[in-house]
């Protein structure tokens, strides 16, 4: 299984060379809302419209951001979701 997730340092780090030193002010100026932002910060999966705006607002290409992290569960959690 493939988990897709933010690359949150590359998002923080372009928050710095904006002057921006909050996740309020981040999503008052970029329009998205400050829990999606937390979202992506933590790890949550990015696939909304929402993250598409935060990219453009922080002039970076969502494709640079994604990671792909490959998941291992061990078997008695596979045969737990059956």
């Amino acid at each position: 299984m493939t988990r897709v997730t933010v690359d949150s340092n590359t998002i923080r780090k372009r928050m710095i060379d904006k002057n921006i030193t909050t996740v309020t002010e981040l999503a008052q100026l970029s329009g998205v809302s400050r829990p999606k932002i937390h979202q992506y910060l933590s790890g949550k999966t990015p696939l909304a419209t929402t993250f598409i705006r935060l990219c453009d607002f922080l002039e970076l290409n969502p494709d640079e951001l994604i990671l792909f992290k490959d998941i291992h569960l061990d078997t008695t959690e596979e045969e737990n979701k059956k």
